[in-house]
């Protein structure tokens, strides 16, 4: 009967502890690994005989990668310290910031082209 509620306790201790490090580590592994399966994933268009990426896609993408980057800040946060753990964080930030600038070359190629102002009329 002790045995049972030293161990009811311990157990209750431990929850009461909150997630592990290393447990949101692994759902920022989880969440990246979804978002490359998902939105960071190219489609091949036959008709065109190449992949095709839209602005859309690689937006979705990145906000899926900065949501795996919350969840590493978080593991951060609750004392992760994993070298392991160092490197996918930095490999997580250098793919955000690649997204980030993929992003707005492809929202400017995807912007109609407007004719160049030409000089004002004069009077």
């Amino acid at each position: 009967m002790v045995r049972a509620t030293a161990l009811g306790c311990l157990v209750l201790l431990l929850a009461a502890c909150g997630e592990s490090p290393r447990d949101v580590y692994m759902q920022g592994l989880t969440r990246e690994r979804e978002a490359e399966k998902g939105p960071c994933k190219l489609m091949f268009d036959k008709e065109l005989g190449a992949n095709v990426l839209s602005g859309d896609q690689i937006q979705t993408c990145l906000k899926g990668q900065e949501e795996a980057i919350a969840i590493y800040d978080r593991a951060l946060q609750l004392g992760i310290k994993d070298p392991e753990f160092q490197v996918t964080y930095d490999r997580a930030q250098e793919r955000a910031k690649r997204l980030r600038s993929m992003l707005t070359v492809v929202r400017e190629m995807e912007a109609p082209e407007y004719p160049k102002p030409g000089p004002a009329p004069s009077r």
